[in-house]
């Protein structure tokens, strides 16, 4: 028998070999796992609609102004889902036949998958949900822009950050009453319910209804208005009626019953107007007024001589509230995209056109969609320092304040639209050729 010396297994060469062999599995999957994506979520928390043949994970990377995130961008963020840049398939190659969507309530939707462990590559940009239909923010030219009242002194709820469409023709035409409206934004609106401050959609009719006075007995409180009484009572009814639509404060007869051209709110336009809605109607100033500026004075608590500071179907003097009004100054200031000049460029500078005042540029609101067109238009913002005004649109695109409300200037309602009215999804793409289509 051949004896052989006993040796002892190298229990710290193997260790190492062992450590070597689990830190390469462990770098191997770090990397695998950071390629495939930096968050997982489960199929079971309710971010897949649609059936998948193969049940297994989904993984979502989130990219935020085209930086990688850890998480997505929360609800009211200011950040919608880019859909056109926006991808799901697997080993970071787009399947066209998967689909991907945010919902309003920035759910994530994806459909036509069948393979497990997709990867899905989520894009977000500045943008928000305009009636239920995601909009991406522009900072140039026609479209939807941000609007920031950080600097503002009012109360917290109308700090919040705002959506409007500016340019000379952006896509935010909607058919309304069966005629052309279009859509001024997402604004910051009082609710009568508990004066908490949301935020609605705001449309303008795209035409004139006649021109009218703002109040026959020369009166600037907008709740006591005939113009008021005028577009809550018979224009809202569809009804004949009197009105004043002369300068020399001369009663006349308005048929907005359908026998002549000007038709009156149907019934489906009724359901659709929010109504529990107050509006602010604070009297602004002329000297030194910009956009801004405008904004403030038109939601705070100036008043002169009683005037009323706030409109609704309580204070309603006609008891006829049905929430037709008309655009504020600052609805028109912030049409502008600024032409050659630029937006921000142009919201620094004095909304009247005052000869003494070298601030004022012609070229800013030649760069609006809402056009005098060589008519003077009338807004819902009175002015009372000793004289009796309400603020209008001038032809030369400038906001001034009239000589008398009993003047006749062209009317374009305006109104606040239902936070359940959605734009329809049947390929129309807000342009004047194609309007949206809203929906109760």
């Amino acid at each position: 028998m051949r004896l052989e010396k006993f040796k002892e297994r190298n229990h710290k060469q193997f260790g190492i070999i062992v450590f070597t062999i689990i830190c390469i599995l462990l770098v191997s999957g770090v990397v695998l796992y950071r390629t495939f994506a930096i968050f997982e979520v489960k199929t079971n928390q309710n971010v897949i609609n649609g059936t998948l043949e193969d049940p297994g994970n989904i993984y979502f990377a989130f990219y935020v102004d085209n930086n990688i995130q850890k998480e997505m961008p929360q609800i009211h963020s200011g950040y919608i889902l880019d859909e056109d840049a926006s991808y799901c398939g697997i080993n970071g190659q787009d399947d066209e036949k998967i689909h991907v969507s945010l919902t309003e309530d920035y759910t994530v939707h994806v459909s036509g998958m069948t393979t497990s462990r997709t990867k899905c590559n989520l894009y977000f940009v500045k943008g928000a949900f305009i009636l239920g239909k995601p909009v991406k923010a522009v900072t140039s030219g026609d479209g939807l822009y941000e609007v920031k009242h950080e600097d503002s002194s009012l109360d917290e709820g109308f700090k919040q950050t705002e959506w409007r469409y500016a340019g000379t023709n952006p896509n935010n035409y909607i058919k309304f009453n069966d005629e052309d409206w279009r859509i001024i934004g997402l604004v910051n609106v009082m609710i009568d319910e508990d004066n908490t401050i949301e935020q609605r959609v705001k449309i303008v009719r795209n035409e004139s209804i006649g021109s009218f006075a703002w109040d026959k007995d020369d009166n600037n409180d907008w709740t006591k208005s005939s113009l008021m009484e005028m577009l809550n009572g018979i224009y809202y009814n569809s009804e004949s009626g009197e009105c004043w639509n002369t300068s020399d404060k001369t009663e006349s007869v308005c048929n907005f019953d359908g026998s002549e051209k000007i038709k009156g709110l149907n019934s489906l336009s009724h359901d659709m107007i929010d109504e529990d809605i107050s509006w602010n109607t604070g009297y602004g100033m002329r000297v030194n007024s910009y956009v801004n500026d405008l904004y403030e004075k038109e939601r705070g608590s100036n008043s002169y001589n009683g005037q009323a500071i706030v409109w609704n179907k309580e204070n309603s003097n006609f008891a006829i509230f049905h929430g037709v009004g008309l655009i504020y100054p600052s609805d028109y200031g912030y049409t502008t995209d600024g032409g050659e000049e630029g937006r921000d460029a142009c919201l620094s500078k004095i909304l009247f056109n005052i000869q003494s005042n070298d601030t004022y540029s012609l070229e800013c609101y030649n760069s609006s969609w809402i056009k005098p067109n060589s008519k003077y238009i009338w807004t819902i913002t009175s002015r009372n320092d000793g004289n009796i005004y309400a603020y209008g649109i001038d032809p030369n695109l400038s906001i001034y304040t009239s000589n008398g409300t009993y003047h006749a200037l062209q009317t374009y309602p305006s109104l606040y639209l239902k936070q359940s009215i959605k734009i329809v999804d049947n390929g129309q793409d807000g342009s004047q050729e194609k309007p949206y289509t809203l929906s109760l």
